[in-house]
Formats: C-alpha cells, sequence, structure tokens
C-alpha cells in the first residue's frame, strides 16, 4: 500500500532540523512524522504531519506530501488541520524550516503548559498561520538547502545465507503466528515480519538476537512501530520458519500484533514523576484477561486499547477504541487508583477523532468494564459495523449506564486489595507522584549543550583534516559557544546572542577561574577572527574548542558528584552575612528551570536553618520549584498565592 518510501526524506529532515540555529530555542518540543500509507505515520496527532502522494503532470510523476499542521495530544489534544493538500519534495525543508520559524516566533516561551504548536494554531486560526507561513516560505526563497539523497536503485537484500527450516510448515501455531504476524511484500518472494512485544520491552539479550537474525535472515533493518513492536522487512518466504524458530528460542514467537490484544501504554508511575497510575500493571493484566477470555477473532481486531497512567496521553488513549487514563479518588474514605474510561476514538491518513471520556472507575474494575464494552459490542453491533461507529451510534449516555455500577469498591475491610494498584503491593498513594522536574530539566540543559560541543568539536577535528578551514572555524566556534552556554545554566542565564555568550563566559565563568585562564585569548579573538582565517588560526580554534569542551565536561562531572551548581575555587565560598532573619528573591518573569537555578544559587549563599522568600509566576514555576527545593532536602514553610503570583518561603537545609 505504500505510496513511496518516506525513509530517506524523514532522514533528511532530521538531519536538517536537528542542531539547526532555530530548533536551539524553541518554546518546546516539535513533532513531525511520515507516512507512506494509509495513516501509518499518524500525522493527524503531530506538528506537523506528512502523507505521502503521488501527481501526475505531463505523463510524468511528482513526489510530495499532503502536509498538516498543529496535531498534538497531551491533556487538551488537538487535531492537525490541513497547510497543503500537495507539496512537492523539493519543497520539504523550506515548508519545515518554515512552520518551525513560525512556531518560534509565535509560541509561547513562558508557560510550558501552552508551549506548543498547537496552541499557536489555536490562538490564531489556520488563515493567520498560512499567512505568516507564507512569509516565512518566501524569505527562503534564496535559500540553498541540502539535497535529499534518495537511492537511485530500490533496495534488495542479496547473498542472504541460511538453512531452510521446514519442520513447522504443518505446525498450526506456526501457521497462526504466520497468517497474524506478517504479511506480502510488494516485491514477490519477501515478507514483512512483526515481532510482538509484550508492553514494548525487549531485554538487551533478546534484541541483540534480533538485531542478528535481520542481519543473517532478511535486510538488516528494524523498524520500531507506533504500536510498541518491531517490524523486519524483506525476510526471504523460505527463511521464515527459520525465522519463526529463532523468535521461539527467546520467547518472541506470540502471534497477534496491530489486534485487539496488542495492548499499548507508558512507563506510568513505575518510572515516570508525573504518572499517577501503574498504567503497565494494568495492561499487563488485561493482556493475559485478553489471551485467556477472547479467542481471536476477525471482527474485533480493529479494536484498539491504550493506556497511559495521567491525563497526558503519552500511551495515546485518546486515539484508542478504549482508551484509559489515570487517576485517583477517594471511595470510602480512603484514596485509591482509578481509570477515566474515554470511548470511541480512531484515525486515519488525515482526520482524528478523540475519544469521549464516559465514566470514572476504580483501577481493579477497569478489566470488567473492557470485558463489559467488548460484550456489547459483539451482541448489539450491526452489520460490518465498526466500534467507533458502534459508539457513535450508541452514543456517551449507554456506555455510562453501562458502566455505572462499576464505580463502586466493597468497603477496605472487606476487599483491601481493590484500593492497591496493579502490579503493587503497597498503600496506594500520591506523596511520591509529580516530583519537580526543573532539576532534571538543569542537568539536561547542561548535558545536551556540552554533547552539542563534543560533536562541533569533532566535526572541526575532520573540516580541518580535509583541509576545509572554512568549514573547521565554523564548528569550531560553534563549538565554544555551545561550551559557553552549557555552563553559564550554572548562573542562570541563556544567550542567543553568541558574542554577548562568550563575554558573560568570560566574566562568569573563566576570571573566576572555573576553566582554565588560558581560555580568556578565546573571548578576544571571537569577534576579529573569522571563517576566512588561515591554516594556523583555524588549528588554534579547533585545538582550544576541543580542550574547552574537555574542561567544561569535567566541571559538569564535578558538579554532580557535588550535587552543586557551582564549582567553589579556593575553598568554600563564605555565606552570605545580610543580618536579615529572612532574605528575599524575586523571580517574576523568570522562565523554567532558570527560576530554580537561581533560587538554588541563592540558598548555597546562606547559612543552614537561614529562610529565603521566592516570589513565582504561576503555572509551571508554581508546580515545579517547589518541589524541586524540596527534593534537594530543603524544607518549604508556606505556599501562597497573591497578587497573581505564589510566594514561597524556604527553610535552608
Amino acid at each position: 500500500e505504500e505510496v513511496f518510501d518516506v525513509a530517506p526524506y524523514g532522514k533528511a529532515v532530521t538531519s536538517y532540523l536537528l542542531r539547526h540555529a532555530v530548533t536551539q530555542n524553541l518554546p518546546r518540543k516539535f513533532k513531525i512524522s511520515f507516512g507512506g500509507c494509509s495513516g501509518c505515520g499518524l500525522a493527524p496527532i503531530h506538528d506537523i504531519g506528512l502523507n505521502a502522494q503521488i501527481k501526475n503532470e505531463s505523463g510524468r510523476e511528482i513526489r510530495g506530501f499532503k502536509v498538516l499542521i498543529g496535531g498534538g495530544l497531551g491533556s487538551f489534544p488537538h487535531g492537525a488541520k490541513p497547510l497543503t493538500d500537495f507539496l512537492p519534495t523539493e519543497n520539504l525543508l523550506r515548508m519545515c524550516e518554515a512552520i518551525v520559524q513560525v512556531f518560534d516566533k509565535y509560541g509561547d516561551k513562558k508557560n510550558r503548559n501552552k508551549a506548543r504548536f498547537k496552541y499557536v494554531l489555536d490562538k490564531l486560526g489556520l488563515d493567520k498561520i498560512k499567512e505568516l507561513y507564507e512569509e516565512e516560505f518566501a524569505a527562503l526563497a534564496n535559500k540553498t538547502f541540502p539535497p535529499i539523497e534518495i537511492p537511485k536503485e530500490e533496495f534488495v537484500p542479496n547473498n542472504l545465507e541460511f538453512e531452510i527450516n521446514d519442520e513447522f510448515n504443518s505446525d498450526p501455531e506456526f501457521q497462526t503466528w504466520k497468517n497474524r504476524n506478517t504479511c506480502e511484500q510488494k516485491q514477490s518472494g519477501y515478507l514483512n515480519v512483526q515481532i510482538k512485544l509484550a508492553l514494548g520491552d525487549i531485554t538487551s539479550d533478546k534484541a541483540r538476537t534480533v538485531a542478528n537474525m535481520a542481519s543473517s535472515l532478511a535486510g538488516g533493518i528494524i523498524v520500531n512501530t507506533v504500536n510498541q513492536n518491531m517490524m523486519i522487512p524483506w525476510v526471504k518466504n523460505e527463511a521464515l520458519s527459520t525465522f519463526y524458530l529463532e523468535l521461539q528460542k527467546i520467547g518472541l514467537h506470540r502471534a497477534g500484533t496491530e489486534e485487539i490484544r496488542d495492548i499499548t501504554c507508558c512507563p506510568g508511575s513505575e518510572t515516570c514523576n508525573l504518572g499517577i497510575t501503574a498504567s503497565r500493571g494494568l495492561v499487563k493484566h488485561l493482556n493475559e484477561e485478553m489471551e485467556n477470555g477472547f479467542p481471536h477473532s476477525k471482527e474485533l481486531d480493529h479494536i484498539s486499547i491504550k493506556a497511559s497512567g495521567c491525563p497526558n496521553s503519552c500511551g495515546q488513549h485518546h486515539i484508542a477504541s478504549i482508551g484509559f487514563h489515570g487517576g485517583a479518588k477517594k471511595l470510602n474514605g480512603v484514596l485509591a487508583p482509578h481509570y477515566e474510561i474515554l470511548l470511541g476514538g480512531r484515525i486515519d491518513e488525515d482526520k482524528v477523532v478523540f475519544g469521549t471520556s464516559v465514566i470514572k472507575i476504580p483501577a481493579k474494575n477497569a478489566p470488567q468494564a473492557t470485558r463489559q464494552v467488548i460484550d456489547s459490542f459483539k451482541s448489539d453491533k450491526l452489520a460490518n459495523e465498526s466500534f467507533g461507529e458502534f459508539f457513535d451510534r450508541k452514543g456517551k449516555d449507554f456506555f455510562r449506564e453501562l458502566l455505572n455500577p462499576l464505580r463502586e469498591l466493597p468497603q477496605v475491610e472487606e476487599a483491601p486489595h481493590s484500593y492497591i494498584d496493579f502490579g503493587s503491593e503497597e498503600k496506594f498513594s500520591l506523596e511520591d507522584r509529580g516530583q519537580g522536574e526543573c532539576a532534571g530539566a538543569v542537568t539536561d540543559m547542561i548535558t545536551d549543550r556540552l554533547s552539542e560541543a563534543e560533536r562541533a568539536h569533532f566535526q572541526s577535528k575532520l573540516a580541518l583534516e580535509k583541509k576545509e578551514y572554512s568549514q573547521a572555524m565554523d564548528h569550531a566556534k560553534r563549538s565554544t559557544v555551545a561550551s559557553a552556554r552549557a555552563l553559564l545554566v550554572t548562573e542562570g542565564m541563556d544567550f542567543n546572542d553568541d558574542l554577548e555568550c562568550i563575554r558573560k563566559f568570560h566574566s562568569l565563568i573563566i576570571d573566576m577561574e572555573i576553566v582554565s585562564g588560558k581560555f580568556a585569548e578565546m573571548g578576544e579573538r571571537y569577534e576579529k577572527e573569522n571563517s576566512s582565517a588561515n591554516k594556523d588560526v583555524v588549528s588554534w580554534w579547533v585545538q582550544n574548542s576541543g580542550d574547552l569542551a574537555e574542561e567544561c565536561r569535567d566541571v559538569n562531572n564535578k558538579m554532580q558528584s557535588d550535587k552543586s551548581l557551582r564549582i567553589r575555587v579556593g575553598g568554600d565560598e563564605k555565606k552570605e552575612d545580610t543580618g536579615q532573619s529572612l532574605q528575599k528573591i524575586d523571580l517574576l518573569g523568570v522562565k523554567c528551570p532558570f527560576n530554580y537555578v537561581k533560587t538554588k544559587l541563592k540558598l548555597e549563599t546562606m547559612s543552614s536553618g537561614d529562610s529565603l522568600e521566592v516570589l513565582l509566576d504561576l503555572g509551571e514555576p508554581e508546580k515545579n520549584v517547589p518541589r524541586s527545593i524540596k527534593n534537594d532536602g530543603h524544607e518549604v514553610l508556606s505556599m501562597e498565592k497573591i497578587n497573581g503570583h505564589l510566594k514561597i518561603v524556604v527553610k535552608k537545609a
């Protein structure tokens, strides 16, 4: 069904936008998907969704994409809107950069909860977004974009050596697996094989085995699917029995991918700070019940079940036929894990119907609710009626009444297990949930920038070896700026202007002897020396940018081991003595995570037992900074909302 192979185009967009100047300070994440057939790329729930199209002009086939923009899930899902019905592939990179420019200029960089492109589209409207896009697209008219490399010949694996194994040809389990986990490719003699991964998990040993199988029995390609499985294309028909045998040895030979019993979920509260319920525990239980209670049935295979541990839809519950998202509620005076049930969600290549929230029930009743919904569909559906159509016909009230008896639980003394989450033996609690994300965000920001510095330095060395001095100089300078931006995070600072960044780095990091004084010369030479410099100058920059990246990495490692955001010079810094029992810091208008950094740095200058009053914006700062400060061991004495902001008082540990 594939119109054409979209992988080269996806790789080209990834290579072009990663580390692109305009993508370095976006308000938040930006997701792009490619689909080569009927909806496999889930275009309607991405910031940019691209579906392959072919247009015939004067007897010539022209490749292109139908483009959707502004989609997304989260707790408030938005369906993507059409930008254009046909974009020639030659304009792909230009279009993506233009849309990203619109997001960068008009996205909300202060409120993380609203910092997605879908909110820009919602606020400005499609017509205005198209107008802004056309302006940005036109501004890029004279820019030269790298060519997208498309293989001239179709890839076909050659010289595959394997022993033909016929022992499973009459095995009914093998035949079932073949029928449900494979499909013929358009290239004669080859199959696409899907490997079912329970909960999307695979161990490193099993992954290595699968990789070896892909190399020896197929084309050396492994594809991770959106439903948390693996797909191996280019498996020869005569190699299929051998392939199955190898899967059987590692326990990955179970039949049934892309079916009702192939349930997906997010990590949930097992590992996610935002998770409320153990969605993996629920799905593991549902998988077991499905295997035992629902024989394989083609009329049910189109039904999808997905679960998330919170409303944020990392498990994509909004687009499931039957979706669950975690919550909590007191029953009989005791807090119990719950799930909101959404029904009727579905998605295709250019439109999405989000599931309707029907009812909230205790987690331990979710399997029974699933059975009742499916049984109702089996008994009452019309001929050829899909589950989505069935839900639309029956309506929310029908299912709410059907599931209403499942809202209650026995008294905790009668059934204590009913108040405990799946996969847990402990009392359900929210005390450890929702840890502040500030500290993690700071660490990620520093390490990302250091990684960028190291990559740029490596590229500068390669360019120097090739005598491409202009490129080597550009990469070396980019490495220097990335190193500087990394350590300036520890001062609560971020700069888009490279020269200003270098100057601040000199005064706050080099002059403080946090890194070697030999790098002071870089600040003086940065503005004077450019890409037209000679070999000796370029060599100096390549050498010193590498030394700086290495030294900054050492500084960061020491900060991590010391659990500090600053490297002290000449012993411990003297604590600030103001004679005040309460110190204050105003962080209104300071975005995350820099508000946390400034709070932490201020506390590091204070003595144990001193108090600090902090003013924060509402929203993300209100939610994350107090929790992050608690995680650092300090005590939050009070939190008070006044005049549209938050005042907290912290006692230094």
